[in-house]
């Protein structure tokens, strides 16, 4: 079974061959742009405390991220969208060991900026059994400082791909989170955070199963 950095590298090499030199690199100087400014040096890390606010689940109910914590650990997966295939392929990779991470007491929640009504097509086409939530305006993805906004070149390609961020945020923000993943406890704090500025790359599940293994679950469960 390929793993998921395997299966990521697979979806790069077949994008980027089927498009236009000139816009592949629109795309690398978007990633480019954000490794340059200060987003990585700002969003929250291990020993910081999330801020309790609400998301929305596929009903459109909100919830609060104190409520999510029914573990001892919640990992919070904050992805692109639907419409992202590294995002669907590492919602599934993580679907696949959600026992895994259960028998160590870590539940999993993966959130984005995409209205509820779009997070259900999301969860039903990658099967995914965890909540799948929406936040909107992004206003938790910028409490923990993981928000970037698209620029002109990116916005036009985005569209030309057929990408409506208008119409999947329900605003005319152009914000997309950097996929990263954090692990808080249940007084809500962090515990573990990744963050990669390149959309391409992404933790590998096994690798923070091992984390949990060997660290986390006897140094930060409460």
């Amino acid at each position: 079974m390929m793993t998921l950095k395997q299966q990521l590298i697979q979806i790069s090499d077949a994008g980027f061959s089927r498009i236009p030199k000139a816009i592949a690199q629109v795309l690398l100087d978007g990633i480019k742009e954000v490794r340059l400014s200060n987003l990585k040096k700002n969003a929250l890390k291990k020993g910081d405390y999330v801020p309790d606010l609400e998301v929305l689940n596929s009903f459109g109910i909100s919830t609060s991220i104190q409520e999510l914590v029914t573990h001892k650990l919640l990992i919070i997966n904050f992805y692109r969208g639907g419409w992202c295939p590294y995002c669907n392929t590492e919602l599934r990779a993580y679907e696949k060991l959600k026992e895994d991470f259960a028998e160590l007491g870590a539940g999993i929640i993966a959130i984005s900026a995409e209205t509820p009504e779009i997070t259900i097509q999301t969860s039903n086409k990658n099967h995914l059994s965890f909540p799948v939530l929406s936040d909107q305006n992004a206003k938790l993805m910028k409490a923990f400082g993981i928000v970037f906004q698209l620029n002109k070149k990116l916005r036009e390609e985005y569209t030309n791909f057929g990408i409506n961020l208008s119409e999947i945020h329900d605003n005319s923000n152009y914000e997309l989170p950097v996929p990263a993943i954090y692990v808080i406890n249940k007084d809500l704090e962090i515990v573990y955070d990744y963050f990669e500025e390149n959309h391409m790359i992404r933790l590998e599940p096994k690798d923070l199963l091992n984390v949990l293994k060997d660290e986390i679950s006897t140094l930060y469960i409460k």
